[in-house]
């Protein structure tokens, strides 16, 4: 993203009111008995950090990647409001350049309304073994190029070499979106006959 782009959610985000509103996406909540509990976590792109909120609730330790200062700021006052400051971590960065240097072993990476497959595939790498990886994107418009969706099946592929626990494409409240949930493989149990 260029500057204007950092200026143009800067703006967005400047309202004192939350932007999104104060809940999760329904995806999110959809999966709440599935995601982990405990851990580590990575929001990408996670505008004021509702769901980065929702993740410390639960006891995980939550790093919260957006381009906004503004959002991010929101997100410092709201986690700090629930005593949660030394649960999420907010990190500006420009996701164009790729994600910000972090350490492997994430239990949970989430990528909600932001499509970025150099960005995804980075994070991937960064899964625990059991890790989980939840994303959703919107989708290209019959004969559409927004460099900003991802064509029909193309989101499937973030999944590669994953186990897929759910995948789904259409119109969803109203969106045109591809949702999924997918898991690295846990490491195998090693028996040793010694």
């Amino acid at each position: 993203m260029s500057e204007d782009d950092r200026r143009c959610w800067d703006t967005r985000y400047a309202e004192n009111a939350l932007l999104m509103g104060s809940a999760p996406k329904p995806i999110v909540l959809a999966f709440d008995a599935t995601l982990p509990r405990r851990g580590r976590a990575l929001d990408i792109a996670c505008g004021e950090g509702q769901f980065a909120i929702w993740l410390a609730r639960r006891g995980l330790q939550v790093t919260a990647v957006d381009i906004s200062g503004v959002a991010l700021d929101k997100l410092r006052t709201l986690a700090a409001a629930e005593g949660l400051a030394r649960r999420v971590n907010a990190v500006e960065a420009d996701l164009d350049d790729g994600l910000p240097p972090l350490a492997a072993g994430l239990d949970l990476v989430t990528c909600i309304d932001f499509y970025s497959p150099p960005v995804i595939a980075q994070a991937r790498e960064l899964l625990a073994p059991g890790g989980m990886l939840l994303v959703q994107v919107l989708l290209q418009p019959a004969g559409g190029d927004s460099p900003h969706r991802a064509a029909p099946g193309e989101a499937l592929a973030f999944a590669a070499d994953l186990r897929l626990h759910f995948y789904r494409e259409g119109v969803v409240g109203g969106r045109p979106l591809a949702q999924l949930l997918a898991q690295r493989e846990p490491a195998a149990d090693i028996a040793y006959d010694g």
